[in-house]
């Protein structure tokens, strides 16, 4: 009988593993569907071994019936198959880290069992099914990382009171965050940051009492922050903003490398939410947030981590924020604090302090070398952060992980205490760490920023006592008013230093030789002191040195031989000095040297011949010596003024000024014209020579954000940052030939543009405006003033302005290549190939996400069109004229309502209503990528077959309608291809030229779509 038993029993399992819709050929179905298998992990699923035993699945006991697929980081291809969905015992599903793609099965939303579902890291794309997340089985949801678009679907009746961990970062979801997310009552983890969702966020949030991470950043969210969130009670971690790069340590930056950020809210953070005694973590740098911050705060506060730089804040640092012992990374910088800095804040015990580039005054305090007990020092957050439980959903994926400042005390691990741009006065004090931090066993690097500043003088003692306990040592004390003795300023003694900078001080003394035992040292900057002396043969000895600037000194004697021993050399700076002798030969050893300076010395000799070798130097300057003999033939270097006062070098051939780019005006110069600049070049240099002690005192002032230039009795050109000396009211009008037509390059509807070379070789573009006067100066003042702080790398960049009684214009870099209406009509060939277009378009979409999403406040442009995009030589796209609609507002001579775009380029709605958004500037956009792709105009003849109005938006509604779209392209650049390339750019011209506004694209989705589209 038990025969027979195991015989009948044999026989249902053999067709329960024989049934079509077994575990068995469903999973068969998902190897079919999967076409790359790189390391051929799935060979053994085959139907001759149990799938029990098959690489990532696993079973009930006793049961053949599939519980877990977990095909996660294997780099697999493909799709999933609908009938996934009949794995009605599957619990967990992850398939996170391959790049599997198409949509998400329906069938997935109704698994009755399923509790973890990770599909993030993927390239799924459409839409999130209706019903998964209001599944009432899954408790973690993981599907960031994809291309999902559409809303986030909830509704009143969604079952999701059982869901835990929902992850929905980096897709395309857009419209509101839902309402009913209140429904999910035992969420823990609200991860939708990386989207674009607009509106506020939802106060129901504040009815998910379970709630401990919230990540709403990188969004398009505005309104306050809701105080309601504050009612969930074990909120820990809450993330409003996020910029992509924090932590970068450039030695230069500017505003675009902290791309990403898109949230701008009203208001400050509500007190209840900063006093919520759960919350460890609040992130919110460029939100937008302004106010003051709470004078009142409590030893109830558990706060860890509070980023709130690049906002608006103001008022003083509160005296008892020292109360939050925990706090170990606070972030306050760029905002507008002023008063003292309170000597309670336990600066020693912090990872990460950052005040820089506020108004703060008075002394900083001493802190001395003392104990953290009282504090809790962290390095990241405990993983009881978020209640994990036996979910898979690792806390390490919050947005701002990846900040190893301090977060993770690793190889990497570094301490930065940043005090630098305020208005501190006294000594400078001793900075001491925490005896809980020194006593790690792994050492880890300190980084302490007290520049731009008015301290005057040193402390007399050791700066940072524990220097020799750390891995490396990084200090920056430039632009102060620190006097005494070098080696009093210099840690000859900490060799653990890497960086060391105290440009324009008042420091004096010559440089010991001891600064050979500094054997870390790799940036050495003291340009701007009183050094005085021969250069120490020992700097020869720094093999890891790769900065040295000790320009505006007073140093003597010969240029060291061993400095070619540099080989990580790249900047060397000894300009401005009283050096003779001759230029080393030695230096060609320095491979790698990028920048050399040796202007306005006493050097005699020749230029070493071998100069010729070194590959990688672009930027020279041997001006105002004594050399003599030939200029060797430099592989990048072209420009002869760096040549200029040697009066024994022999003529420069290359050119007599900066090479004009090709295609601007004047490329080629006469011969005579030529030898009568060198001559007015070598006569004046005498002059020049007189001049230099002017120019350095005029460089102290320079560090000022802006500055005023020209005669202080006339008329007063404004200009910004990096701007020329020469830039006076008097100098653009003798440029311009007082506006004459001879110099015009462009007209439009602000007015007209001249071309204008203020010194040889420096040219400008001047945008003469003619709108009348305005209705109030400081109102003008305060808008051009803010378009003067946009800086990005392709937006054409306001050098400055000037505005009059009678007269105004604006001040603009000058670009050598046209503007993209030339550019598009041009038939050299270059604008009928693909990757000259798609660079061209993505040029313009990042200087549009830029302006839409990063600037504060946010620009819209109004007037996109051919004609206000410039290139230069190498064919990058430059936007022009952003910001000037808003100028128009303040004119008396045009009305507030007055549409300030072009026709053709208009956005329906805004033509109609005269209200203009973001969306106005992705439809002109739209636009301008179908002339580019067409060789057309907006507005062209070939349209008048069709009747009046009928523009280039019509004429490709018409083709695709029509079926032949490869029509709209010209035929040489749908002749080159790549046409998949080209089908997939008209298909984003289409959406972004749709009339309906909940259609079209923002700029960020524009963006990340032709990123995608390139891969």
């Amino acid at each position: 009988m038990t025969f027979l038993w195991f015989l009948l029993f044999s026989f249902s399992f053999t067709l329960s593993k024989s049934a079509p819709d077994s575990d068995s050929a469903i999973l068969l179905s998902l190897k079919k569907s999967i076409f790359h298998d790189p390391s051929n992990l799935l060979s053994s699923w085959n139907p001759s071994t149990t799938h029990c035993s098959w690489f990532g699945v696993r079973c009930a006991n006793f049961s053949d019936k599939v519980t877990a697929l977990s095909l996660a980081q294997n780099g697999f291809s493909g799709e999933i198959p609908a009938d996934i969905g009949d794995l009605k015992f599957l619990e967990v599903l992850e398939l996170q880290g391959n790049n599997f793609s198409g949509q998400i099965p329906a069938e997935i939303s109704y698994l009755p069992s399923l509790s973890l579902l990770n599909l993030s890291f993927n390239s799924f794309s459409g839409y999130i099914p209706d019903r998964l997340i209001g599944n009432g089985s899954l408790k973690v949801i993981d599907l960031s990382n994809n291309m999902f678009s559409g809303r986030i679907s909830l509704d009143n009746s969604s079952r999701c009171e059982f869901l835990t961990h929902l992850k929905l970062s980096n897709n395309y979801l857009v419209e509101n965050i839902p309402p009913e997310i209140r429904n999910c009552k035992n969420l823990r983890t609200l991860l939708v940051d990386g989207n674009i969702l607009e509106g506020k966020i939802p106060v129901e949030i504040g009815q998910m009492t379970e709630l401990r991470v919230l990540d709403v950043s990188r969004n398009s969210l505005t309104d306050v922050i809701p105080k309601e969130i504050a009612s969930c009670k074990k909120l820990s971690a809450v993330v409003l903003t996020n910029l992509e790069n924090f932590g970068s340590e450039e030695k230069t930056s500017s505003m675009d490398s902290f791309r990403g950020e898109f949230n701008a809210f009203d208001g400050g953070v509500p007190l209840e939410l900063l006093f919520l005694s759960s919350l460890q973590v609040l992130w919110a740098p460029r939100a937008n947030l302004g106010g003051r911050l709470p004078a009142k705060w409590s030893e109830f506060c558990s706060l860890r981590v509070l980023n709130l730089g690049q906002n608006y804040f103001g008022g003083v640092v509160p005296e008892n924020i020292g109360m939050c012992k925990n706090l170990t990374f606070l972030d306050l910088s760029s905002n507008n604090l002023l008063g003292y800095l309170p000597w309670q804040l336990h600066v020693p015990c912090m990872t990460y302090f950052n005040i820089s580039r506020n108004n703060i005054s008075g002394n900083i305090p001493g802190y001395r070398k003392g104990s953290c007990a009282g504090n809790r020092i962290s390095y990241g957050l405990d993983s009881s952060l978020i209640e994990l439980e036996d979910t898979r959903v690792a806390y390490a994926n919050l947005p701002f992980w990846g900040s190893k400042m301090w977060l993770l005390m690793d190889e990497d691990f570094a301490i930065v205490h940043d005090l630098s741009w305020n208005r501190f006065t006294g000594l400078v004090p001793m900075f001491s760490i925490g005896d809980q931090l020194l006593a790690r066993n792994s050492k880890f690097s300190y980084r302490l920023s007290l520049n731009n500043n008015m301290l005057n003088g040193s402390s007399h003692r050791e700066l940072i006592p524990d220097c020799g306990k750390m891995k490396s040592v990084s200090v920056n004390l430039s632009a102060n008013q620190i006097g005494g003795m070098v080696q009093e300023a210099f840690f000859l003694d900490c060799l653990q230093l890497t960086e060391f900078e105290a440009a324009y001080n008042q420091i004096e003394g010559s440089i010991d030789s001891r600064i050979g035992n500094l054997m870390m040292l790799q940036v050495l900057d003291f340009r701007g002191n009183r050094l005085f002396g021969s250069l120490p043969d020992q700097l020869g000895k720094l093999k890891n040195l790769r900065w040295i600037s000790l320009g505006e000194n007073d140093l003597t004697g010969e240029i060291p031989s061993e400095l070619g021993q540099l080989a990580s050399l790249k900047f060397l700076d000894l300009s401005h000095n009283s050096l003779t002798g001759s230029i080393p030969a030695s230096l060609t050893n320095a491979t790698n040297l990028e920048t050399l300076l040796l202007n306005h010395n006493q050097l005699s000799g020749e230029i070493p011949s071998s100069f010729s070798l070194l590959s990688h130097l672009t930027v020279l300057d041997l001006s105002f010596n004594d050399l003599s003999g030939p200029i060797p033939n430099f592989q990048h270097q072209t420009n002869c003024t760096a040549f200029r006062g040697n009066s024994h070098l022999h003529q420069c051939l290359s050119a007599a000024t900066p090479p004009v780019k090709p295609g601007a005006p004047g490329k080629f110069q006469k011969e005579r014209k030529f030898k009568s600049f060198i001559i007015a070049t070598i006569t004046s240099a005498s002059v020049l020579l007189c001049m230099v002690p002017m120019i350095v005192v005029v460089c102290q002032f320079r560090r000022r954000k802006f500055r005023r230039l020209g005669p202080v009795k006339g008329k007063v050109v404004v200009t910004f940052a990096d701007a020329p000396n020469e830039l006076t009211y008097d100098n653009v009008a003798s440029a311009t030939g007082n506006f004459s037509i001879r110099n015009l390059i462009g007209t439009g509807g602000f007015g007209s543009t001249y071309k204008a070379e203020l010194v040889p070789g420096y040219h400008v573009a001047v945008k003469r405006l003619s709108i009348g006067r305005f209705q109030g100066v400081q109102q003008f003042d305060a808008e051009i003033r803010t378009l003067g702080r946009v800086r990005h790398k392709n937006l054409v960049t306001l050098i400055g302005y000037y505005v009059g009684e009678n007269e105004m214009f604006l001040v603009y870099n000058y670009l050598s290549g046209g503007n993209l209406e030339t550019f598009i009509h041009d038939k050299s060939g270059k604008n009928v190939q693909w990757s000259v277009i798609y660079k061209i378009t993505v040029d313009i979409a990042q200087a549009l996400a830029y302006l839409h999403y990063s600037c504060v406040p946010r620009i819209v442009h109004r007037d996109i069109k051919p004609s206000n995009i410039l290139l230069d030589e190498n064919l990058n796209a430059f936007l022009s004229d952003f910001g000037l609609a808003r100028l128009l507002e303040v004119s008396e001579t045009h009305a507030t309502t007055d549409v300030a775009g072009t026709f053709g380029y208009v956005a329906p709605e805004y033509a109609t209503t005269c209200r203009v958004s973001d969306k106005a500037d992705v439809y002109s956009f739209g636009v301008v990528l179908l002339e580019l792709l067409s060789g057309k105009k907006s507005i062209d003849p070939s349209f008048s077959e069709f009747g009046n109005g009928f523009n280039i938006v019509e004429w490709t509604k018409w083709l695709i309608k029509e079926r032949r779209p490869s029509e709209l392209f010209s035929a040489e650049l749908w002749e080159n291809g790549p046409r998949e390339n080209l089908l997939g750019m008209l298909r984003l011209a289409s959406a972004c030229t749709a009339e309906a506004l909940s259609i079209r694209p923002r700029m960020k989705q524009v963006l990340e779509k032709l990123k995608q589209l390139k891969s």
